[in-house]
């Protein structure tokens, strides 16, 4: 028999903003790379990935209105928030990679830094750096960390 109840969320709050950042991200990159809108991704998500078991695991079910004003909040401000990334290249003396899933990264983290000013940066900061560890492996972290530390000084200073 089948229950038709909703699951109950798993996992801490931590742990469920956590998975909302990177589930953020992921939907961030489908908006970069398929020229989606928001939300037609969101609704995506709704229906088709979020709290739904993978490979027959329980996944912890991500922050529902954390996931939503991310992805909600980059489409809308995602030419200021390029802007921003940008510069803080440029403050590095490095050039922008083009690499989707890593702006995709920095778009959600300088985001959050920049509208979320309740939730305190090195928090957010950290999990955009344990989104970044989950898909590279090379010197990314370190790129995503100093991108993110300039943004942060220079909209929370």
């Amino acid at each position: 028999m089948t229950s038709t109840q909703p699951k109950k969320p798993q996992g801490s709050k931590k742990a469920q903003a956590a998975a909302a950042r990177l589930a953020a991200v992921q939907a961030v990159y489908q908006i970069l790379t398929n020229e989606q809108d928001a939300q037609s991704v969101l609704s995506e998500y709704k229906l088709h990935r979020l709290g739904k078991d993978i490979d027959g695991e329980a996944m912890v079910t991500p922050d529902g209105v954390l996931l939503e004003a991310v992805v909600t909040g980059v489409y809308d401000r995602m030419n200021a928030l390029e802007d921003a990334i940008t510069s803080a290249f440029q403050k590095a003396g490095k050039s922008k990679p083009a690499e989707p899933l890593l702006i995709s990264i920095l778009l959600c983290g300088a985001y959050e830094l920049l509208a979320h000013l309740d939730i305190d940066a090195p928090l957010i900061v950290s999990d955009y750096l344990n989104v970044t560890h989950a898909f590279y492996e090379q010197g990314e972290a370190k790129l995503v960390n100093g991108i993110l530390d300039t943004i942060k000084k220079a909209i929370r200073s």
